[in-house]
């Protein structure tokens, strides 16, 4: 199937590297830019807003999996994304450049078995399908791999190649949408837009989930750019692959970064979003809102991703800019939300004590019955890092216990936050009976540019945190 059988007509502008960087001002919303051969094809997409999310109303929606509560997101730039997914031939070069080789062990579906870790399987024998093209969406690979794979185009090109956050992921698939899929609500239309589960896949794979009752041809993988694009002119942005994201996966929308920046924070990103289903995936997956939530090292035979460059027009915020957050695990959420609030001055902004309900507790091994809580606090004019802090009604997450050689020598502070007075931060912190690794000492600037005070303590959950009072040079 052609563009133009397709009644789409959108200009492929050939430019070499070192002249792109001075002409990506001069281009157009919908342009086509090829920054080398072998490169993938990506589309300019403007600014603007939008709410991502689905709204809680829905009958579709799943709190569980972090689609909602609905937040404005107002992207203030424009950038390029993959007019289609990377493909398996555009990934091989990249493996044939670098020596890059993503590791064996993906998760597949065999009929004697069903879905299992296949040790043989890999991005060159997906098993699904029987014979890999070119022009099939590279698969099994990681967040690790398709972050690779970026940074070597970045390299090769001199321009900046990404992930796409998971909010310009939502913005770019929608397109201006506000349907549960672009073309609208029935998942039983997808076939002239999208490769998903359908009546084809259904009588090849005995997957215990209903299929969309129509027809797109192909019975699992198809070759990318087959469906008709969404208004932006991007393809297969539902269904065939999973795309990979920027970001960490969080159970909410509550608290994202409302600049378009990628939700990434330092610790406790243990799984990282992929967005728009797979062509295996149950029709109420693929939705534009609807998130996975995977290891970063994961594979499985329908994941794969697409890219993001940045443009001359004032910026991006893919990797999330300034903004960092912090989920730390807590025995104690009473305790650990008094430390922040109560001496640190941190006021908080969201809490659930039954967060993301039977699915979250499962996630986290809870004893039955047993709930998450989760707390989510800002710092006072947004100066400090945001905090999550997770726990169980059954207090069932540890404290960290660190001693001899495991405890953390100087200079390896975790986290430092700036106060506004630190002697009376730390007077409040020893009431609370909070653990003191070191009392606030002098910064002269002599060893680095800052002048003020800083000491070190123990948050209740045994994270180690360098707090500073800064009087200069910081």
């Amino acid at each position: 199937m052609t563009l133009r059988a397709l009644g789409i007509v959108i200009p492929v502008l050939f430019i070499s590297a070192s002249a792109l960087a001075q002409y990506d001002e001069g281009l157009s919303v919908g342009d086509v830019i090829l920054d080398c051969d072998g490169c993938p094809e990506l589309v300019v997409i403007p600014p603007g807003e939008f709410m991502m999310g689905t709204p809680v109303s829905d009958r579709e929606v799943d709190l569980g999996r972090g689609e909602g509560p609905q937040v404005k997101i107002n992207i203030g730039y424009a950038f390029a994304a993959g007019r289609f997914e990377v493909t398996h031939g555009q990934f091989k070069t990249f493996v044939e450049a670098t020596g890059h080789q993503p590791d064996s062990l993906c998760r597949v579906f065999s009929d004697e078995i069903g879905f299992n870790n296949d040790p043989t399987a890999n991005w060159l024998d997906r098993k699904q399908p029987k014979r890999v093209r070119n022009e099939h969406p590279v698969g099994c690979v990681s967040w690790n791999d398709a972050k690779a794979y970026a940074a070597w185009l970045s390299q090769t090109t001199n321009m900046r190649y990404r992930l796409l956050s998971e909010a310009e992921w939502e913005y770019a698939a929608r397109a201006g949408t506000t349907t549960p899929r672009f073309w609208g609500a029935s998942a039983s239309q997808a076939c002239q837009w999208a490769n998903t589960f359908d009546l084809d896949g259904a009588e090849e794979y005995p997957f215990p989930w209903f299929p969309a009752t129509c027809r797109d041809g192909f019975a699992d993988l198809a070759p990318v750019g087959q469906f008709k694009p969404n208004p932006f002119g991007l393809y297969d942005m539902v269904g065939n692959v999973w795309e990979w994201t920027e970001d960490c996966w969080a159970a909410t929308h509550i608290g994202r970064p409302a600049d378009g920046s990628a939700w990434t924070w330092d610790v406790g990103c243990t799984r990282h979003t992929t967005r728009g289903g797979g062509w295996l995936s149950a029709p109420e997956r693929n939705r534009i809102a609807w998130p996975g939530r995977d290891p970063s090292d994961m594979r499985n035979t329908q994941f794969g991703f697409r890219v993001a460059r940045d443009l001359g027009t004032g910026g991006s915020a893919g990797d999330g800019g300034n903004i960092r957050r912090m989920t730390l695990f807590t025995s104690d959420v009473k305790l650990s939300k008094a430390f922040w609030s109560e001496a640190m001055g941190y006021t908080v902004t969201f809490e659930d004590a039954a967060f993301g309900g039977v699915e979250t507790a499962g996630s986290l091994n809870l004893d039955e019955g047993n709930h998450a809580h989760f707390v989510m606090m800002t710092s006072a004019g947004g100066a400090g890092p945001m905090i999550g802090l997770l726990g169980s009604d059954g207090d069932e997450f540890e404290p960290i216990e660190r001693v001899g050689a495991q405890r953390p020598q100087a200079g390896e502070s975790l986290l430092v936050v700036k106060v506004a007075d630190i002697f009376a931060t730390f007077e409040k912190l020893k009431v609370m009976g909070v653990r003191i690794a070191s009392e606030p000492s002098r910064l002269s600037g002599q060893q680095t540019s800052v002048v003020g005070y800083e000491g070190t303590v123990y948050t209740p959950d045994g994270t180690r945190i360098n707090l500073q009072q800064i009087e200069s040079g910081g």
